[in-house]
């Protein structure tokens, strides 16, 4: 029954992805408006939003609330989007509420309303799922942008959070930061608290303070960079002391701590905001949050890593925690990429960090061809091109010694897969 009704999600492909607020709108007033019915925190940002709004998530749960979890895309189960107190849905709750879907949107077209899109229709879903449920506050991830994202059909959140803002997706959100950055503080409505990642450009901050007092938003709060100290990681996980306080994360990589600074004070002013959120529960959540997919440990001897670094900037963290962790062992590299992205950037950052660079593809139209891809690693490697993702896989394998590292990284849409081969 699941993999039935999530055909029909998927089918709803056919009429594309489209800005604009309207149809998700007339989907959740047909739901009976379940966007009322909960409190949100939600997240935006070029980088780390979905770690961010995982670690938010946890400490919310360590704090005795009942949360809920949107976030896009997944890496190995489609229902990893939508988590209830931490749980994933089962399949017969997704056939049942895809199903009751399908019919609320058969039942607005027979009105003459609009077709939601894939994601607008997921969206309305997560919504009822987090009211019926009766989830005290719910962590949203903005699909893409802010203003004119699906999520944004909520009404002013508990927090509005904005993640590092970099350049991407600019053939949909503007071809400069400030452009980028106004369309993500479509997020900020009047009256809610706004939290900011430490060390946006200048360009970000301005534009989000004009945001916050164009609608009465208040300050926005961001986080004291100088009060991070003693940044440490290993294959372990994460550790840091900031304003005092030590702190520990699973999470490889030091970037993790800077979105881990915007989780505390988020759930600072959720706390200033009445929630009952102790210092001790910020320590415990960060502590236990499960994100997946990124510098994730898929198996060791050899070690086995998956990355979803898809664009410069996530690549440039990715590369310098490989740095850090490397220390002298053979890495061997499965990328593939999505042609969307600034490919050309990317490639050379962790073509140059590898012996072995394995260019590979995804099945899907918005692929790099492996050739391609292999062609931008110019002569920073030893590069080899593999149109099926297996093959890529089996020779890392074949190639990697129990010390040697092998790293799958690019397209949330390979390295799920990557996952299943390379464990």
């Amino acid at each position: 029954m699941f993999h039935d009704a999530l055909a029909w999600l998927h089918s709803i492909r056919r009429f594309g992805s489209k800005a604009g607020l309207e149809r998700v709108r007339a989907l959740t007033a047909r739901l009976g408006h379940p966007e009322r019915s909960c409190r949100f925190v939600h997240v935006t940002g070029t980088n780390g939003k979905g770690s961010t709004a995982a670690m938010i998530e946890s400490i919310l749960r360590a704090s005795g609330l009942l949360t809920g979890l949107f976030v896009s895309p997944f890496v190995e189960d489609f229902r990893e989007r939508l988590r209830i107190g931490g749980e994933m849905l089962t399949g017969d709750e997704w056939a049942l509420r895809l199903s009751h879907a399908r019919e609320s949107i058969e039942g607005l077209l027979a009105d003459g309303g609009p077709q939601p899109t894939e994601f607008e229709t997921l969206t309305a879903l997560a919504l009822l799922c987090f009211a019926e449920h009766g989830c005290d506050i719910a962590v949203l991830e903005v699909g893409m942008g802010g203003r004119s994202d699906a999520t944004n059909v909520i009404p002013a959140p508990q927090a509005a959070v904005i993640t590092p803002v970099s350049l991407d997706h600019m053939q949909y959100l503007g071809g400069t930061l400030s452009e980028i950055a106004a369309e993500k503080c479509g997020i900020i409505k009047p009256g809610c608290r706004v939290v900011t990642s430490a060390g946006q450009p200048g360009e970000v901050m301005e534009i989000i303070r004009r945001r916050c007092a164009e609608v009465g938003a208040g300050t926005p709060v961001c986080p004291d960079w100088d009060a991070l100290g003693d940044v440490s990681f290993d294959w372990e996980g994460t550790r840091f002391r900031y304003q005092g306080q030590a702190y520990a994360l699973p999470l490889i990589g030091g970037y993790q701590a800077q979105n881990a600074l915007t989780a505390i004070e988020t759930a600072r002013a959720l706390r200033h905001s009445g929630l009952p959120v102790r210092e001790g529960n910020i320590a415990d959540g960060l502590r236990d949050v499960s994100w997946g997919g990124r510098l994730e440990i898929i198996g060791r001897r050899p070690m086995r890593l998956i990355d979803g670094a898809h664009n410069p900037a996530k690549m440039a963290a990715l590369c310098r925690a490989m740095d850090a962790l490397l220390s002298g062992r053979r890495l061997i590299t499965v990328m593939g990429m999505s042609a969307d992205k600034d490919c050309a950037a990317c490639v050379p950052l962790i073509a140059c960090r590898s012996e072995v660079l394995l260019a590979t593809q995804y099945t899907g139209a918005r692929s790099l061809p492996a050739h391609e891809l292999a062609g931008l690693a110019g002569d920073h490697a030893h590069t080899e091109a593999y149109a099926r993702l297996h093959e890529a896989c089996t020779r890392a394998l074949a190639l990697a010694g129990p010390e040697d590292v092998i790293l799958a990284c690019g397209s949330l849409y390979m390295i799920g897969e990557a996952k299943r081969l390379l464990a």
